[in-house]
């Protein structure tokens, strides 16, 4: 399942301190490694999405703690036969929850630069991007795509985004949604259910 918050932008330190005794000692310590607030919220908020999907799917009440598979992508401690992955952007942020591996990747429309284009597309995906007529919001669903795909085996950016193409065999299990602010990608062999979160949700967990 995915979890959806959003609004997240509104969100201010009163959420990190009603939120703090929900957080793992882990979790609390690498907030403080953010040094801009909007950061450590969005860090807390996927967080207790994630929290409120083991819950809800697998009774799972205790503090998810993480370790670190071979290329850095979490697993939670004494649960590996759980997968999940989480995003955030300015305005949303999601969590996804599965029994086999995924990921996700949300981001809100916004302006695509001529520079950051070349750097991650190949030519025949700038001239889709260019010639749809919606160029920002074909763009970030093609980034949220490959970034999905980069996420799977724990990679992320340091993968080269302009190899990363629709031919690749993950891509047909890549699926996006747009909610108009922004979009969502995510990887998903089976269907998969989407649950829109309010605070007081996350707060009572």
């Amino acid at each position: 399942m995915i979890y959806i918050l959003e609004n997240v932008n509104e969100l201010d330190r009163d959420f990190l301190e009603k939120s703090h005794h929900l957080l793992s000692v882990q979790r609390a310590e690498k907030l403080k490694e953010y040094a801009v607030l909007s950061d450590k919220i969005n860090g807390c908020a996927v967080y207790l999405l994630l929290r409120y999907g083991l819950k809800l799917e697998y009774g799972i009440a205790e503090k998810p703690v993480f370790a670190f598979r071979q290329r850095g992508k979490p697993y939670i401690k004494n649960h590996d036969n759980i997968f999940f992955n989480f995003s955030h952007c300015k305005n949303a942020a999601a969590c996804i929850l599965s029994d086999k591996n995924t990921a996700i990747d949300i981001m809100e429309i916004r302006k695509v630069h001529s520079g950051v284009l070349r750097r991650t597309c190949s030519p025949n995906e700038i001239s889709a991007i260019l010639s749809g007529g919606q160029p920002d919001r074909d763009f970030i669903k093609f980034w949220t795509r490959k970034e999905c795909f980069s996420k799977l085996d724990g990679r992320g950016l340091l993968m080269d985004f302009s190899q990363i193409n629709e031919n690749l065999p993950q891509m047909k299990y890549i699926h996006s949604l747009d909610s108009g602010e922004y979009i969502i990608s995510y990887y998903s062999e089976k269907p998969v259910e989407i649950s829109y979160i309010n605070i007081q949700n996350l707060l009572n967990i």
